[in-house]
């Protein structure tokens, strides 16, 4: 098959999955998979899609608070420091209660976490503006970056409360997260 014909079939096969992927009656191709062979995405076609376009917010939060926990922990632990003593009194009664509740919840299957797993996102924020002066003021040097995340904790919320949010608003995460990215390289 000559070049011109090969890449004319294969723009072909492509605009044709675009069109019938965008079939809303359609099950989407990816899968829900709730067992070995039952898939959701045939049964809730809706759901499904939507679940799907929530994807890429959730990923960005789950790389962007990661990268917070973990900057956290290694800054507030240079020159031997113990990072725990330098959070905020009322973030480390929360994260006490936090493990009482992962006690009580020992029969789950998710292992021992240490009390930096269980600082959730507005306290991560807190700890670092707790620790602005001296500390995280060098790093992070302008605290228009730290606003910057706060607000977009309102959409973090949303999504991990199963909330879709609009395509503008994934953009205004991904601003800030490259924002961040900028001064903090990970």
């Amino acid at each position: 098959m000559r070049h011109d014909a090969l890449a004319m079939f294969l723009m072909l096969g492509q605009q044709a999955d675009r069109v019938v992927q965008g079939m809303s009656e359609l099950p989407p191709s990816d899968q829900v998979l709730i067992g070995p062979r039952y898939d959701l995405a045939p049964l809730m076609v809706d759901l499904v899609r939507r679940a799907l376009q929530a994807t890429d917010p959730y990923r960005l939060f789950f790389v962007f608070e990661n990268h917070l926990r973990e900057l956290v922990v290694e800054t507030l632990s240079q020159e031997g420091a113990v990072w725990w003593d330098k959070v905020p009194g009322d973030v480390q009664t929360e994260v006490a209660k936090l493990e009482a509740m992962d006690e009580a919840k020992s029969w789950m299957a998710l292992g021992s976490r240490d009390k930096s797993a269980l600082l959730t996102y507005p306290q991560l924020l807190r700890i670092i503006d707790h620790n602005w002066k001296g500390v995280f003021e060098d790093l992070v040097r302008d605290r228009g970056l730290l606003n910057q995340a706060r607000v977009i904790g309102h959409l973090r919320n949303a999504i991990c409360h199963m909330t879709e949010i609009p395509d503008e608003e994934v953009e205004r995460i991904r601003q800030v997260m490259r924002d961040w990215f900028r001064v903090i390289a990970p």
